[in-house]
């Protein structure tokens, strides 16, 4: 069957969720028992609904609460961590080294001075932007752990491994930005112009049991996107104009 194989508008059944009679009059028409399908929802009553119908559900809230979403078989942070196989579905076949490829997007400012703690308290210096501006372009991307290139005014390009999010671990109440360009400088560059270019994904943004846990996988994240960034699908990006002044 082809991807869009049954469309059900709402108007079509009688009741809308947390009924399921919407996922019912699916697996009716594509002629395949309710218990074998899997819902991918986004809302509380579509998770009810789904299990409801007698499915597997994978929640991804479209808001930061996944402990809202116990109801759910899964509960992941957006749909790039989505793992077909674990519900007897052929694996995605992009993944490679750890690394997830996703359409490049940019981003850049001048480095702020962050809550300090990357330096003084993880042994992890980060040059982190400003999310003024950009509070569009964040909400299309989900929080996580992401790599690639970053331009530097007047040092020049270095691999990047970036986390956008809210640091659970340490509570944060806002979304911040903070990409850890994996080089060895002398000094900071506070007020300089930074350039990225963000070409894939690691995983999603996590919570930690300890401190040093959480160090071990930032390293961890940090081998991925070392590895990664010499395949020639990531490594092309090093020549984008945009980490060298132009304008998109």
């Amino acid at each position: 069957m082809g991807s869009f194989s049954v469309i059900i508008a709402g108007d079509e059944v009688r009741t809308g969720k947390p009924s399921p009679e919407i996922f019912l009059e699916a697996a009716k028409r594509l002629n395949v028992k309710p218990s074998s399908c899997l819902v991918i929802e986004d809302s509380l009553p579509g998770v009810t609904a789904g299990k409801a119908a007698g499915m597997e559900v994978v929640a991804v809230p479209s808001i930061p609460k996944s402990h809202l979403y116990t109801e759910a078989d899964e509960v992941i942070n957006s749909l790039l961590d989505l793992q077909p196989e674990l519900w007897g579905l052929p694996p995605f076949e992009d993944w490679m080294e750890g690394a997830l490829p996703i359409e490049p997007w940019h981003i850049g400012g001048p480095v702020v001075k962050g809550f300090g703690r990357g330096s003084k308290v993880l042994g992890i210096p980060t040059a982190n932007l400003s999310t003024k501006g950009y509070s569009a372009l964040l909400s299309e991307h989900p929080s996580g752990v992401y790599f690639g290139w970053a331009g530097l005014s007047s040092q020049g390009l270095y691999k990047m491994v970036m986390s956008i999010g809210w640091n659970p671990y340490f509570n944060n109440t806002e979304k911040t930005i903070e990409p850890w360009l994996l080089h060895e400088f002398d000094g900071d560059f506070y007020g300089e112009e930074l350039r990225l270019v963000i070409v894939g994904y690691i995983r999603p943004e996590a919570n930690f049991s300890s401190l040093e846990s959480l160090i071990a996988k930032i390293h961890e994240d940090r081998r991925i996107a070392e590895r990664a960034l010499d395949i020639p699908m990531y490594s092309q990006y090093r020549d984008d104009p945009y980490l060298k002044g132009s304008s998109l």
